[in-house]
């Protein structure tokens, strides 16, 4: 059975910050600007230990809000408000 992210994505959360996450291709990123957590997916289920995860720069993290829509300092969705 293959990842499913829309599937979970209202109970999956960010264990680093308990924020939100997006799946941007094989990973999974914290929507929290100050954790910007990214979690490997390996074969189809998410490495959700903080341990196993990689910290984005605020950089590279703008990057992934950015192609999500999202703000590229705080996460939030564009256009809501």
């Amino acid at each position: 059975m293959a990842f499913n992210f829309k599937e979970l994505e209202n109970l999956l959360v960010c264990p680093g910050s308990r924020s939100k996450l997006v799946q941007d291709g094989d990973a999974l990123v914290c929507l929290d600007a100050t954790c910007r957590l990214q979690f490997p997916i390996r074969d189809d289920i998410p490495m959700m230990l903080v341990d196993s995860a990689a910290k984005l720069s605020p950089e590279e993290w703008g990057i992934v809000m950015q192609r999500h829509s999202r703000d590229r300092t705080t996460g939030q969705k564009l256009g809501t408000g």
